[in-house]
């Protein structure tokens, strides 16, 4: 077990955490800003389709799809 956790830790140490911190600040601060561009009740209807979806997108309707494609562009473009 010693030596498992002297590579994790090695590991752990390869990392360049400041490149990944800057990174997933700015994904989440670009996301923030796409999410703010949506209205309350579009936000609602966009978290229901991507969980009804589970991420594939034959378990949408081509109705369903279509209202997804047009939620993105929206948050996309403000």
């Amino acid at each position: 077990m010693a030596g498992t956790l002297s590579k994790l830790v090695a590991r752990g140490r390869s990392v360049q955490w400041l490149a990944l911190y800057e990174s997933a600040r700015l994904i989440y601060s670009h996301g923030k800003r796409l999410w703010d561009n949506l209205d309350p009740a579009d936000r609602q209807n966009l978290g229901r389709l991507v969980r009804k979806s589970k991420g594939r997108r034959s378990n949408l309707s081509e109705d369903e799809r279509d209202e997804l494609w047009s939620l993105v562009k929206k948050a996309a473009t403000g």
